[in-house]
């Protein structure tokens, strides 16, 4: 009990740093559908060095919901920007957390950004997709994919096609499906048996959502918490079992 009440600080700590980024992922989303950049753009590389990369600039995204309703963050019209270093595509890493594709010359992208003096960094987020028309385009991701990066792929896809109306997605971990709306358009759902992905219509996602009174607003991560905990509960054991045995041996050498 010494020991608890002596790392207590520090053990609080921790646990709200692990919860913390349980829930960046699905916070940056958010802010990724709800404005909180100078702008979201769709566009195609044009010249890459080592400062960055230039994209001229085929379609700008709005969405009709803002992070901040009372002070909403003014959308920047570009015809063209410069993104600064570093700039890598979102879902593009190995187990170990590696790159596995660089941005290069003639990739069409999806960029989140936030104005740096005359030039431009990624905000919150950077898609590598298969198309310049914001209709028909989608998140292109490698063959190995994690599922978070599928489902949230699947989301982002719905976003963009409908030119930023459709804001409100919930993600079940545990059937890994996702949810537009709140009547809960099936939009992707993973075939575990087939190892195939479902991706619904896009035209029926419009119908079954766009035209409410207040539209759809939130995104939504479900799951077993358990299984969504193992993880970080492990990480939290080997951390307070270092402290033990660590406070263990201080005692014996005093003795």
């Amino acid at each position: 009990m010494k020991f608890l009440r002596k790392y207590r600080v520090v053990l609080i700590v921790f646990g709200l740093l692990v919860l913390c980024n349980i829930a960046y992922a699905a916070d940056a989303l958010y802010r990724f559908m709800h404005n909180d950049h100078d702008a979201l753009i769709i566009g195609e590389i044009t010249h890459m060095d080592e400062t960055g990369a230039k994209v001229k600039i085929a379609k700008g995204i709005v969405s009709a919901k803002n992070l901040n309703k009372n002070h909403p963050k003014k959308q920047l019209k570009l015809s063209e920007a410069k993104i600064l270093m570093p700039f890598s595509y979102q879902g593009f890493y190995n187990e170990d957390g590696s790159c596995t594709v660089d941005p290069c010359v003639g990739d069409h992208v999806l960029l989140s950004l936030k104005k740096d003096g005359n030039n431009f960094k990624v905000a919150w987020g950077a898609y590598k997709v298969d198309s310049l028309d914001y209709e028909i385009l989608s998140i292109i991701l490698p063959e190995n994919s994690r599922l978070w990066s599928r489902m949230e792929a699947a989301a982002i896809k719905a976003f963009i096609n409908s030119d930023g109306q459709i804001t409100e997605f919930a993600f079940d971990r545990d059937s890994k499906t996702v949810y537009a709306g709140e009547e809960k358009v099936v939009i992707f759902k993973e075939n575990t048996d087939e190892g195939e992905n479902t991706l619904q219509d896009e035209e029926k996602i419009k119908e079954s959502i766009i035209g409410r009174a207040d539209g759809p607003t939130s995104i939504y991560v479900s799951g077993n918490p358990i299984k969504a905990m193992i993880n970080p509960m492990v990480a939290v054991l080997i951390f307070v079992g270092g402290f033990a045995v660590g406070y263990i041996v201080k005692s014996r050498r005093s003795k």
